[in-house]
């Protein structure tokens, strides 16, 4: 036996196995209660099927012969690794880990169990997704890598459409960082270890192993391959195949912007691709700022799910922000903060000017109420409406910048609101 009966109590009563959610060569996913929350979870099992065995009646887990330990012991260690790594990642839309520990002579992580499936379930069983969804979920994934890339040095090498699971609230999430990297400031890998690859998706790179080095790159392929994926409802032919003349069809039916996207995302040698998933990005918002806006203003509405509406709603307000923040009357309270400011920071500078001359008319043993004392107030007026003019509304105008900031991102949103609402079935 190899994975875990259903009702096996792991953790003294912590955690109950309800299912096998899935297998691979290095572990087993379950679907648990978490006993003491009531709430469904995830738990990842390392299980090297080829190395490893079960005892049934202990469930410890047992090597198969002496000359594999080192290797199990590699992998386990990488196992705890990845643990670790999604651990300390902290982004919406890459799992995250609620548990971590020792058992039955391995490991097991648990994470947060999302009943929407994977995105090659939901094609599997749906159909092949518009191409607003489709980009919907590819720059919510390209954003997760984005930070893994800038922020912790991490390649996942294994982002395909089985990898992304739908959350409670239809959002993408990356899961799965069996195979991913660490790697130094300096760019070189931390480990060793071999970094496999999913047929379809990998890079040739992956395929001879040349990835010591740091590759955002790889990850933009699988992204490219990801995207095809969900707009043809099958896999692209591998990297091997095509560096051997096999060509990518791509279909008629997709958009010249997505074509481009696709074909520039998967280039066989990586020197002729992205390196770095943010031009990834800004490939896509060109798609969205011209593609998707000529489908609003042919308005071809109707039909579409509210997650589509929203990124429609979206993609207009990037290109049309200003004429929105206008119609909003944004720019009316804006000028009307504005005016308020400079104002005020005219009347502090002017009483601080008529108490500075006082000050100096004083010092000097003057008479207010003479033609000397006169001038110096006029001069000492004049030196203060210059910087209430001009220094006091910058100074005082800095601490409007996050209001008004704040004033058009709620804009923004109540424009998304409202734009769904009046489009909706």
């Amino acid at each position: 036996m190899q994975q875990l009966r259903i009702n096996t109590i792991l953790q003294g009563g912590k955690y109950k196995i309800e299912r096998v959610l899935g297998q691979g060569g290095f572990g087993i996913t379950y679907l648990a209660l978490q006993i003491s929350l009531q709430r469904k979870v995830a738990i990842k099992e390392f299980f090297m099927s080829d190395l490893c065995s079960r005892d049934t009646n202990t469930l410890y887990l047992k090597i198969c012969t002496g000359e594999s330990e080192k290797h199990v012991k590699l992998y386990r260690n990488k196992f705890i690794k990845e643990a670790r790594n999604l651990a300390r990642l902290h982004h919406s839309n890459i799992i995250n880990v609620i548990d971590v520990f020792e058992e039955n002579n391995t490991v097991y992580y648990v994470m947060p169990y999302y009943s929407g499936g994977s995105l090659q379930e939901y094609v599997e069983t749906n159909g092949v997704l518009s191409e607003t969804e489709a980009m919907k979920y590819v720059r919510q994934i390209a954003k997760a890598l984005k930070y893994m890339h800038e922020e912790e040095h991490i390649c996942h090498f294994d982002v395909k459409p089985a990898n992304i699971l739908l959350d409670d609230n239809g959002n993408s999430v990356l899961i799965d960082f069996g195979i991913s990297k660490n790697y130094d400031e300096s760019g070189h890998e931390t480990t060793m270890t071999p970094v496999g690859m999913s047929d379809g998706y990998a890079p040739i790179e992956q395929y001879q192993q040349k990835v010591e080095d740091f590759s955002p790159a790889s990850d933009v392929y699988a992204l490219g391959a990801t995207l095809y994926f969900l707009l043809h409802g099958k896999k692209p032919v591998s990297a091997v195949h095509r560096a051997g003349g096999i060509s990518l069809k791509i279909s008629n039916s997709i958009s010249p912007e997505l074509k481009e996207i696709i074909n520039a995302s998967m280039k066989i040698i990586k020197q002729e691709r992205a390196n770095s998933v943010d031009i990834f990005l800004r490939n896509t918002n060109c798609f969205i700022n011209s593609y998707q806006i000529n489908n609003f203003d042919k308005n071809i509405i109707k039909g579409k799910s509210l997650s589509e509406l929203e990124y429609e709603a979206i993609a207009y307000y990037e290109k049309n922000d200003i004429q929105i923040l206008n119609q909003y009357g944004f720019f009316k309270q804006k000028k009307k903060r504005q005016a308020s400011t400079i104002w005020a920071s005219c009347i502090i500078c002017f009483i601080l000017s008529i108490i500075m001359g006082a000050i100096v008319i004083e010092h000097l043993g003057i008479e207010h109420s003479g033609t000397v004392g006169f001038f110096i107030y006029i001069f000492a007026i004049i030196l203060g409406i210059y910087p209430g003019l001009t220094i006091g509304p910058a100074i005082i105008g800095l601490s409007d910048k996050t209001q008004f900031n704040d004033l058009a991102e709620n804009i923004k949103k109540q424009f998304i609101k409202d734009y769904i609402e009046k489009n909706r079935k």
